[in-house]
């Protein structure tokens, strides 16, 4: 199963390890190990594509899955096992207000 990214996913990442990097002095090691813990989380949704929490409203049709030391991790996705593929509108951490920013990122422009 392919993942398909939002473009705006990359974005999420480079915040979240300068993030890490400025509240944490400079611990760059601290940073790429909360990216192995996404890798890890993407990797057990390919594994489990329609496994999460189903949401409503605005994002009805999605899933999220908490994860990571804490469960500070939020990756918000969205199954289609007709393209065999798995869409991630965002990755979030700590306290970030995944559910605004997933309201914007339904669109794929596929």
């Amino acid at each position: 199963m392919r993942v398909v990214r939002h473009p705006f996913v990359d974005r999420d990442l480079v915040a979240l390890v300068d993030h890490i990097v400025e509240v944490s002095n400079g611990d760059f090691a601290t940073a790429a190990w909360r990216l192995d813990e996404i890798d890890e989380m993407l990797a057990a949704i390919q594994d489990t594509p329609h496994s999460g929490v189903r949401l409503s409203g605005a994002l009805n049709g999605w899933l999220v899955r908490h994860g990571g030391r804490g469960q500070r991790i939020t990756i918000v996705f969205r199954s289609d096992p007709d393209r065999d593929c798995f869409f991630v509108a965002l990755v979030a951490f700590g306290g970030q207000d995944w559910m605004t920013e997933g309201r914007v990122r339904q669109s794929f422009g596929q």
